[in-house]
């Protein structure tokens, strides 16, 4: 396994560069939105450390009882529980993840924008989730 350390003293602009991806989108979403959308991509791809340090930060940005109906959403096939602002959102998150072209779901709560912003985050969080497992955190 490679430390975070070294990473870090090999790539020391990589937080610059990968947060830079985001930054514009975290202005344009609710901060549990962006944590949500790391969350999921980041069960999507099974990566352990991102999945731990995403729950946490939702938890953070969230009630508990709003927690908890995420949390049991993302266990659902097609999230139908989840309110159509954040299905509509984690659907897209999950195109771009999976690279397959966008098949028909209703995507029209979300502004232009905010599109933009969740593809950007979606971006961030699996060149991060593909840079943990490949050190093997």
């Amino acid at each position: 396994m490679i430390s975070q350390s070294h990473l870090l003293t090999q790539y020391p602009y990589i937080h610059t560069a990968l947060g830079g991806l985001s930054t514009q989108a975290e202005q344009c979403l609710p901060a549990s939105t962006v944590h949500l959308i790391r969350l999921y991509v980041s069960q999507i791809n099974g990566c352990q450390y991102c999945q731990i340090m995403h729950e946490e930060a939702l938890k953070d940005t969230t009630s508990q009882e709003q927690f908890t109906h995420f949390h049991k959403a993302l266990c659902e096939p097609n999230l139908a529980s989840l309110p159509e602002f954040e299905r509509g959102v984690l659907q897209l998150a999950r195109q771009v993840t999976e690279v397959k072209p966008l098949t028909p779901f209703s995507n029209d709560i979300l502004k232009e924008k905010q599109r933009l912003a969740v593809v950007a985050v979606t971006l961030q969080i699996n060149s991060w989730n593909r840079i943990a497992i490949g050190l093997g955190f």
